[in-house]
């Protein structure tokens, strides 16, 4: 998470211990596992006994073998993990921004002003921002009290405390 206020230009955060997803990696697993399998095949198609070359199936097993490889490869590219999503929160501009990637590959998800968040949540160094419909946007641990200061400003401004 990246914190942008009024005194720093950037303040590194650490984020919240939360889970987000669980279940996601055992679908990556048996995608990998799956694609592997796959590509296994396709040269298992030319190498397993009793394969002989003759003429007249060595089309067929190209094309079998060429298929298998493509369906193998892609299959292990949909499981690889995409990068986490992180949050920024800029209280200059008072927005909060869901961000996929870091330099030249980052991508907004997101952005959301302070003004149309829900009502945030503050127990102690931990603060938690929801949507109007209840889903929760992100969680910010303030360990830093420029951040403190300059987001439950922005969050008290905006009426979510």
């Amino acid at each position: 998470m990246t914190a942008i206020t009024d005194i720093s230009t950037t303040t590194g955060v650490p984020e919240a211990p939360h889970m987000i997803g669980g279940e996601r990696w055992l679908v990556r697993g048996a995608q990998s596992v799956g694609g592997v399998a796959l590509v296994l095949a396709a040269f298992g198609v030319w190498v397993a006994p009793g394969a002989g070359i003759e003429p007249d199936l060595a089309l067929f097993k190209l094309g079998v073998s060429v298929a298998l490889g493509f369906a193998g490869l892609a299959i292990m590219q949909a499981g690889r993990a995409q990068p986490a999503v992180e949050f920024e929160i800029d209280t200059l501009r008072r927005e909060v921004r869901l961000v996929r990637g870091s330099g030249r590959n980052r991508s907004f998800v997101s952005r959301i002003s302070i003004a149309d968040l829900g009502p945030a949540e503050v127990h102690g160094n931990m603060a938690r921002l929801w949507t109007v419909d209840g889903s929760l946007v992100a969680e910010v641990a303030m360990s830093d009290p420029d951040l403190r200061r300059s987001l439950m400003g922005a969050l008290r401004d905006a009426g979510k405390l």
